[in-house]
């Protein structure tokens, strides 16, 4: 359990910047490369910026998504970067003095039973402005004009609308199914013997050998996901430089696993939230009430 609002807030910035700054992550930006059209800095600017909202989400329960994103885009970032990640966050963050990593992802899910459909909206509209790449869905798209007035009309709340999204949309699995993914990742890095930086890599892989990536579903399709997963599979055999291969493969096929990413950075928060912290020589476990 986080100390405050304001640990938890710091904590959240801390695992953007922790994720994407973490090399190599097969097939997205990290500190050895960017993107043409999408840097190294993008990542950290909206990391940065996105700390007040975190911090107003954590002491009055409340989502500021749109915030953030708005937030962003006035410091420079005019491409989505943390859509996913934030849709992970936010929640997290409301429920930020839970005891550990599973009991917040329940509450997360719980807290989001709460919301009405004016954060539903509210997140329709983040959507529309980063423009986020996401799997088409039968009812209420993000990319359907008529969403806003079905969702007005039934009044519908985040969570109920999470439920009508395919099952192969990962973080929309997340927020209805208590972050069982983002649980899994945390305990893995706090069970971890490997350097802190070194156990995110190994963490963001082992994602990917695990789950079909939903943007690369959204992009390319299920198939090349499911073989994107088996290539990790065999990388996490070799270690660091199967990684490397892997990324330049990906990185040349145009294959972006961004929601593997997004996943990475809620198992990182829920990892501090149990008092995974940073020291010079490596990371350690230091529980937030001593």
């Amino acid at each position: 359990m986080f100390r405050s609002a304001e640990d938890a807030a710091i904590s959240a910035t801390i695992a953007l910047a922790l994720e994407v700054s973490s090399d190599p992550k097969a097939g997205n930006v990290d500190r050895g490369h960017d993107f043409e059209e999408l840097k190294l800095e993008d990542f950290l600017i909206s990391a940065i910026t996105a700390f007040p909202y975190f911090f107003r989400a954590a002491k009055k329960r409340k989502l500021y998504i749109l915030n953030a994103i708005k937030k962003a885009r006035k410091y420079g970032v005019k491409t989505n970067v943390h859509f996913g990640a934030f849709l992970l966050l936010f929640p997290l963050t409301v429920v930020w003095n839970s005891s550990d990593s599973k009991t917040a992802g329940k509450r997360a899910t719980e807290f989001l039973k709460s919301t009405d459909y004016s954060d539903s909206l509210k997140i329709l509209k983040a959507f529309n402005l980063c423009k986020a790449r996401v799997l088409a869905t039968g009812e209420l798209s993000l990319h359907d004009k008529k969403t806003e007035i079905e969702i007005i009309k039934r009044r519908m709340n985040i969570y109920d609308w999470m439920m009508l999204a395919p099952k192969e949309n990962l973080i929309a699995s997340e927020l209805t199914n208590c972050y069982k993914i983002s649980v899994e990742g945390a305990r893995f890095l706090l069970e971890s013997e490997r350097d802190g930086r070194e156990s995110i890599v190994f963490l963001y892989h082992r994602l990917l050998a695990s789950y079909p990536d939903t943007l690369i579903i959204a992009k390319k399709g299920i198939e090349v996901a499911r073989d994107v997963m088996k290539l990790a599979e065999k990388a996490l055999e070799n270690g660091i430089e199967s990684f490397r291969k892997l990324d330049s493969f990906l990185i040349g096929n145009d294959i972006n696993p961004g929601t593997i990413a997004d996943l990475t950075a809620s198992s990182i928060f829920l990892a501090l939230l149990e008092g995974w912290k940073f020291e010079t020589k490596g990371f350690r476990i230091e529980k937030w009430n001593k």
